[in-house]
């Protein structure tokens, strides 16, 4: 007996299957899909990234020596305008030496500006009779984080995209020079720098990271971000003392004369006085001023060289002197020498800066014992994540024997900003201020340079990091000199603890700095130390402008969808068609080098594209599709900006030979890695294939009978012998064991060459019996038509043929239905309708034996 079933669909004919007496085959086609997702952390608030992990990992060679480049903002700009351009000055030498790209993140800081009322009395600074602060900070302090839009190396412009509106500034920076106003409205020089922010996939400390120092234009800053692990390995990122510069000691014994005359004497109430040129570098009175947020003195300690540097030889530091006791802003106050005549002797100390923390009072004059020490700066109103400033610096002694730099105030930490994912290992950040120098001679002391700012941010604990932001020592007065109370000059005041802000976990320091002392005595002599700062825990999402690396890294959602939920499997096989989405989530980082692919199940294999659809912003170079017949078909290579998508739709083969069932399997999208440790490193965003049905396919068998034949009649046909003249009638009963409805099945069987007789005896010993092929369809719809009744007369040779038979001469018995024929030797049951999944019919037909 041999079986032709077809399936219930003409589209997809099913393969006819043979099978054997007891014989049961099975043929099963799994439909797959995935569905792939990737989670990554929510950003913060900003909605504009950079490109984390741009630099790649810095592990080998690791982090030291200076990272950033540094350009001054030469033009004021304002916010909120599209592709701002800011104007550049020079590449700072000193800095590092890699020019703007675009692409790259920067940070705009406004480094001093503010306005103070800057008259010689006890309105000076904040006009509240204190002789000390500031009337409006204006935006000094005010920074963000922002991208380039166009290259730069300086001495030129930039295009920068921001977070403000119309993707404009935040913030407006402002650049200008001192004006001359005597009294409220006071402005000191107004500067603000631009720094390129190296972005690193990850990075590793080595020994210590600075910058160069405050040069009144750029420096003292140290920013870098790290989209992924920061590994501390006990390093030091070091801003101590590179941040807003000490009053310049100044011998001067001539007050009456400064500027070749019409300054007036100096008084021992002095708050505001004139300086004087090195052309009469012997006259002028007091001691100078420290630099701050509101300007810049005319003369300066520069630590780098311990040398006094005169800044501007033609024009005044801050508006109506950079001279005195009173103290502009965060800057200390220069100590006012109570003598009447200028010459200088009552050596007073400088006033302490300031930033979390004020700073304190230089000491008392020499002989008088006045009360007229430098004030000490005014700490940061409102320091924040997006307000930071150096720490300010210390006012210097007034000085008329030493030589040299004795009697400057110290200089202000400066600033470290850094952004990470997480953090491994110890490593220390210090931003202190610097204590100001010893005098050896009798001479006032300077004031103590304040504690820097550092704003530090992580996705994890910051534990293992240790922040210093203290505030430095004031210097001391004729230390080993005087031994009595009459030898006492006034000693520095202590410099102001800096400011810290954190997303938890680090150990910061903020301590202000210790006053100095006069003489043997080691007497304060009414000099005071330096107030404690401020630190602030913060969220990532406080920081200034476009989002951190660690934010941005891209946040990858692979889905897998078919359109094929199930299929029917044929001989020649049969297809499939998958849709693969890759969508990048808004407000992210491109995700780059981004290819896509799925690896299938054993038998199947990739056939063709349908399409491959790209959101607006998406980028594909080169363009690699998959090979026909790959396994593991594969798609490259996309750039999928935030809120960006690919969709692929795809076909592919399924091979007749897989079996039937439900398969499932994996879909990948694979990508540079913005926290990669190594260059190359990718990511790869997998999915749980167990985790969804949405792209289950389930594979069906074509239709297949188990076909049982039987001697049915008499009962014991099969067990015992038979006699001649005997009628023996066969039933094949078959059953769909297959996943789809059979349709115009043919049953085609052999009549017995012969029954019980020796293997020896070839010769054929039954006859057909004309009329007798029947079938029982039970409840399966098949019908037999006469027409669908067929015989034939081909020769068989003993033995028999195995299945299947292909007979070919077709035959009519000539005798009437109940006659026997011997010239049958094949019959066939051609039906019609239909045979459903698990039902069962059954055929028969009579032979005799002779």
């Amino acid at each position: 007996m041999s079986l032709a079933p077809q399936p219930d669909s003409p589209s997809r004919a099913a393969r006819a299957c043979v099978a054997r007496s007891l014989a049961r085959r099975l043929c099963a086609l799994l439909l797959l899909a995935l569905f792939v997702s990737l989670s990554c952390q929510r950003a913060g608030a900003q909605t504009v990234c950079a490109t984390p992990g741009a630099q790649g990992p810095a592990n080998s060679p690791a982090l030291s020596g200076v990272v950033n480049t540094y350009f001054p903002g030469t033009a004021s700009v304002a916010a909120g305008n599209s592709n701002t351009s800011i104007q550049l000055g020079t590449m700072r030498a000193g800095g590092a030496s890699t020019s703007i790209s675009i692409g790259d993140l920067l940070i705009v800081i406004q480094m001093q500006d503010g306005t103070f009322n800057s008259t010689n009395g006890t309105a000076y600074g904040a006009n509240n009779a204190s002789g000390r602060g500031l009337t409006a900070a204006g935006g000094a302090g005010l920074y963000e984080y922002v991208i380039a839009t166009s290259a730069s190396g300086g001495n030129g412009s930039v295009t920068v995209r921001g977070a403000g509106t119309n993707n404009g500034l935040v913030n407006s920076y402002t650049n200008g020079a001192a004006n001359t106003t005597a009294g409220a409205g006071a402005q000191g020089v107004r500067r603000f720098q631009v720094i390129r922010v190296p972005q690193y996939s990850s990075a590793t400390l080595s020994g210590t990271v600075t910058a160069p120092v405050w040069d009144g234009s750029t420096g003292g800053v140290v920013a870098f971000d790290v989209a992924g692990l920061l590994n501390l390995n006990n390093g030091v990122i070091n801003v101590t003392g590179l941040g807003f510069r000490g009053g310049g000691g100044r011998a001067l014994v001539g007050g009456k004369a400064v500027n070749g005359g019409g300054n007036p004497s100096p008084a021992n109430n002095d708050f505001a006085y004139l300086s004087s040129s090195p052309s009469t570098a012997t006259n002028g009175a007091h001691g100078s001023k420290g630099e701050g947020t509101l300007g810049t003195p005319r003369y300066v300690f520069n630590p780098q060289t311990n040398t006094v540097d005169e800044l501007n030889p033609t024009a005044e530091g801050y508006p109506n002197g950079s001279y005195a006791m009173g103290a502009p802003g965060n800057a200390g106050g220069g100590g006012t020498d109570s003598d009447g005549t200028g010459v200088n002797q009552e050596n007073s100390g400088g006033g302490g800066g300031a930033n979390g923390g004020d700073g304190g009072r230089g000491g008392n004059t020499w002989n008088s014992n006045a009360t007229t020490g430098g004030l000490g700066g005014v700490a940061t109103a409102s320091p924040g994540a997006g307000r930071v400033v150096f720490g300010g610096g210390g006012g210097a002694g007034s000085r008329n024997n030493s030589v040299n730099y004795d009697s400057s105030g110290a200089s202000g930490g400066g600033i470290v900003l850094v952004r990470t994912d997480t953090v491994t290992g110890t490593g220390t950040i210090n931003a202190d201020g610097n204590a100001a120098w010893n005098n050896t001679a009798n001479d006032g002391g300077g004031g103590g340079g304040a504690g820097g700012s550092v704003v530090v941010t992580a996705s994890g604990s910051l534990a293992g990091l240790t922040v210093n932001a203290r505030g430095g020592r004031g210097g001391d007065a004729w230390r080993t000199g005087g031994t009595t109370t009459a030898d006492r000059h006034g000693p520095g005041g202590g410099g102001g603890g800096g400011f810290v802000a954190q997303t938890g976990g680090a150990f910061a320091f903020v301590n202000g700095g210790a006053h100095g002392v006069t003489t043997t005595l080691l007497s304060a002599y009414n000099s005071t130390d330096g107030a404690s700062g401020q630190t602030l825990g913060i969220t990532q999402a406080q920081a200034p402008g476009v989002g951190s690396g660690a934010q941005c890294v891209a946040s990858l959602t692979t889905t897998k969808t078919t359109t094929t939920a199930s299929v029917n499997n044929t001989s020649a096989g049969t297809t499939a068609t998958y849709t693969i989405t890759v969508a990048n989530a808004a407000a992210r980082a491109a995700a780059t080098t981004l290819s896509i692919s799925d690896t299938l199940p054993a038998g199947f294999t990739y056939a063709s594209t349908t399409s491959v659809t790209m959101s607006p912003g998406v980028t594909r170079s080169p363009t690699t599709n998959p090979a026909a017949g790959a396994a593991v078909p594969t798609w490259s290579t996309f750039s999928i900006p935030g809120g960006g998508s690919v969709t692929i739709i795809f076909a592919v083969n399924v091979a007749s030979s897989v079996a039937r069932g439900t398969y499932q399997n994996p879909a990948a999208a694979t990508y540079l890695d913005p926290r990669r440790t190594i260059t190359s490193g990718t990511a790869t965003a997998s999915y749980d294939s167990a985790s969804s049905t949405g792209e289950d396919v389930t594979v069906l068998s074509p239709p297949t009978l188990d076909m049982q034949k039987r001697c049915t009649s008499p009962a014991d046909c099969e067990s015992a012998a038979q006699q001649p003249n005997t009628d023996l009638t066969y039933t094949i009963t078959f059953t769909n064991i297959g996943d789809q409805t059979a349709r115009n099945i043919v049953i085609k069987d052999i009549i017995p060459f012969s029954v019980n007789v020796p293997a020896a005896a070839i010769i054929r010993s039954t006859q057909f019996k004309v009329g007798s092929l029947s079938l029982a369809p039970g409840a399966s719809g098949l019908t037999l038509p006469a027409a669908g009744m067929k015989y034939y007369s081909d020769a068989i040779n003993y033995p028999p043929p195995t299945p299947p038979w292909n007979p070919v001469t077709s035959y009519t018995p000539p005798g009437a239905a109940g006659t026997y024929d011997a010239n049958v030797t094949y019959v066939a049951w051609q039906l019609t309708g239909t045979l459903a999944p698990g039902a069962s019919a059954s055929v028969s037909f009579t032979v005799r034996i002779k």
